[in-house]
């Protein structure tokens, strides 16, 4: 079958400009929090394609950069900010390594070449490209784009690597603390107090073995256990200790709260941190797109659709490169992925302004 509308493919001398660009991007630290360098080079990069680009400071020495249209019909919208440690770039055949190559510097390079194909594909499109910092922890960038109340998109693509497939819904998430209480004493004599440690390290154990509410479309609710902190030395009964643990919720974050509390017992407090609520994603004129009909899984991680949700558009979510790959050392987006990434991103930009 082919194409609803005549291929938006990167030409190959535009394919090479974006891996160049992409390389130097990748070396740019802009681990989150101080992401300036990254920020920086993405506007001299967006200013190379002749794209207008706009700068919402967010805190000192972190920007959010609006490239394109000031008033867009369609948002295209990632982040340039990624996670420690920096991992400079490198390329082997047909591969580009480094932190933040898929996420999400690769999805960022994608969508700026596709917003400059679009532009001159279709010189009517009214779209830009929000790239954000904090996606990786605070999610100030995000918050500070919706805070300025200067957006009223139609629609929002939201940016992660997942296979360019458009996803169907994204899991919540839920992060505490849990805190126990002991009794000090001579390790010898256990029996003269109480160990934080040991009530801990049941309740984690209950926790991990019950599975928390689950949802069909979803799948099951996972947990993490991310820190144990406690006691004091091996021959003292430990007075208390703690343990921050997140969970990726396939089901309202209340009912999977409640599931937890019940799982680690009255005696663990249970500190509730942050959250955010299952989301589905709107794929509506989403697939088709270069001949493909395929729609993508929901997907475990978080993002920033939650708080961009406040715009009040339907958002998309889709992406080049494989996300099980980021945050590690293995880190890579291979170039026919930022290729595809382009010519789909030109391709919605196109279809939906």
């Amino acid at each position: 079958m082919q194409p609803a509308y005549p291929s938006l493919a990167p030409s190959a001398a535009r394919l090479d400009q974006a891996v160049d660009q992409l390389v130097r991007l990748i070396d740019a630290d802009s681990t989150s929090g101080r992401e300036a360098p990254g920020v920086d080079l993405a506007a001299a990069i967006a200013a190379e394609l002749g794209l207008q680009v706009t700068r919402q400071p967010v805190a000192p020495q972190r920007d959010n950069l609006l490239v394109g249209h000031p008033d867009p019909a369609v948002l295209l919208c990632t982040h340039l900010d990624t996670v420690p440690p920096f991992l400079p770039a490198r390329r082997t055949d047909g591969v580009i390594h480094g932190r933040g190559a898929c996420d999400a510097k690769g999805v960022a390079i994608a969508m700026l070449h596709a917003l400059d194909l679009a532009r001159h594909a279709a010189p009517g499109v009214a779209a830009a490209c929000l790239l954000v910092v904090g996606e990786e922890t605070d999610h100030a960038g995000a918050r500070a784009a919706v805070a300025l109340e200067q957006l009223r998109p139609r629609h929002v693509i939201l940016g992660e690597p997942c296979g360019m497939l458009p996803a169907i819904g994204q899991k919540g998430l839920l992060k505490v603390r849990l805190e126990t209480r002991g009794k000090s004493g001579h390790s010898a004599y256990p029996e003269l107090g109480v160990s934080a440690v040991h009530r801990l390290v049941t309740a984690l154990h209950d926790l991990l073995s019950t599975p928390l509410p689950a949802d069909a479309t979803l799948g099951e609710s996972t947990v993490n256990v991310g820190e144990v902190r406690g006691g004091v030395a091996a021959n003292v009964i430990a007075p208390s200790a703690e343990a921050l643990v997140l969970v990726r919720c396939a089901a309202p974050v209340d009912a999977v709260l409640a599931a937890l509390r019940d799982r680690v017992g009255a005696e663990v407090k249970v500190i509730e941190l942050s959250r955010a609520e299952p989301l589905d994603f709107d794929t509506l004129g989403m697939a088709g797109l270069s001949g493909s009909h395929a729609i993508g899984p929901a997907v475990p991680f978080n993002t920033d659709a939650s708080i961009l949700s406040a715009l009040g558009a339907p958002i998309s979510l889709m992406g080049p490169g494989d996300m099980r790959t980021a945050h590690g050392e293995g880190e890579h987006l291979p170039i026919r992925e930022l290729a595809l990434g382009i010519e789909r991103f030109a391709e919605v930009l196109v279809r939906l302004s």
